[in-house]
């Protein structure tokens, strides 16, 4: 029998988690347990005007160790501007990890994190490259309901809070034996839950752009067959610090004229998702992707192991930079812009991968 998936995103939601429509530091705190059965990190990433970029995330386990202990460990991986990257993966200790949760104040060694809904300071430091950053939130934080997919009944679920979904950064970036002053643009999310994504999800594609006044978060989730592969859709588009739009239910996403990727996976060149309610519309339009990431989920684990589960399946995740052309016809906004974009996909299961 099909297990149902439950959005979060009604009132009745909001007052079941004791949410109230604007978001609350508190939130960005830490949300779920340590132990065994729950996850949880907070990401950062940013875009600097000298062309190089940095994506820093903060968990309590690797994303498919779900069911074992503690085990933080910290990322960061740094673009250089000619487009080459380097990056560590550290674990550290249990007793390494700090976390408050009246707000984001979260420490595992030397590396920390913390902000207030607007503005987030991070400190990370691994061999041979660093990161001192303040991310200073423009469009506000914002969350489709509750925030919250419940999987099979009210007890199991997988949340989300775009503390910043566009920012200004600033700061430092150290590697290569040398530290670089950067500005540049930057987003903030949190995530947490009690699921195992990948028995949850067949797959997702994700992203945002800022274009002009604008900025976007698009996403398409894709239930695993136990779950009727029931689509999961988010949206959100703010003019300035203004959110027009938060109505994922409206979304959908077409993907064609896929290439073989050396991991024995594929991905799309073209990316379409459009938005409509009435005459209302809103279209998105991914071309030219550049790969700037393919990888497989399994690498977290030892050779042996690697060997073993790619018997039963080869997790993937891809990142890229794309070519957007963004159509609003929207109360009374007409425009067309063109600009970068970012999306992701990660495929778990990848049976139901268009």
């Amino acid at each position: 029998m099909t297990k149902p998936v439950i959005f979060g995103v009604t009132p009745e939601f909001l007052a079941r988690e004791g949410l109230g429509a604007s978001i609350a530091e508190w939130e960005d705190g830490q949300r779920a347990e340590t132990g065994p059965g729950s996850f949880e990190w907070w990401y950062f990433d940013a875009h600097f005007d000298d062309h190089s970029t940095a994506v820093i995330v903060f968990a309590t386990k690797p994303i498919l160790e779900r069911s074992g202990p503690l085990k933080p460990n910290v990322s960061l991986t740094i673009t250089r501007p000619d487009g080459t990257k380097i990056a560590q993966f550290p674990i550290f200790s249990p007793e390494q990890f700090q976390a408050a949760k009246e707000t984001c104040d979260v420490r595992i060694g030397p590396n920390w994190t913390k902000g207030d809904l607007h503005t987030y300071q991070l400190h990370v430091e691994l061999e041979g490259i660093a990161a001192d950053l303040t991310f200073r939130g423009v469009v506000p934080p914002w969350r489709p309901g509750a925030g919250k997919s419940y999987f099979g009944d009210l007890e199991h679920y997988f949340a989300w809070l775009p503390s910043i979904p566009y920012g200004t950064v600033e700061g430092t970036l150290t590697y290569d034996g040398q530290t670089h002053s950067v500005t540049g643009t930057g987003y903030h999310d949190h995530n947490w839950g009690n699921v195992g994504l990948n028995q949850v999800m067949d797959h997702w594609y994700w992203g945002r752009a800022h274009i002009g006044e604008y900025t976007l978060i698009y996403v398409e989730q894709i239930g695993a067959k136990e779950y009727g592969y029931t689509r999961m859709p988010v949206f959100m588009l703010a003019k300035g610090d203004q959110i027009l739009t938060g109505d994922g239910a409206l979304l959908t996403m077409k993907a064609s004229d896929f290439t073989p990727h050396p991991g024995g996976r594929a991905y799309p060149r073209d990316v379409d998702f459009h938005w409509q309610n009435g005459k209302d519309t809103i279209h998105l339009g991914l071309r030219q992707p550049k790969l700037i990431e393919g990888v497989s989920l399994l690498l977290t684990f030892p050779a042996w192991q690697r060997f073993i589960l790619r018997l039963f399946a080869n997790p993937y995740y891809f990142r890229f930079n794309a070519n957007l052309e963004l159509s609003i016809d929207l109360n009374g906004i007409k425009t067309v812009e063109h600009g970068p974009a970012l999306f992701e996909i990660m495929i778990l299961q990848g049976k139901k991968h268009p």
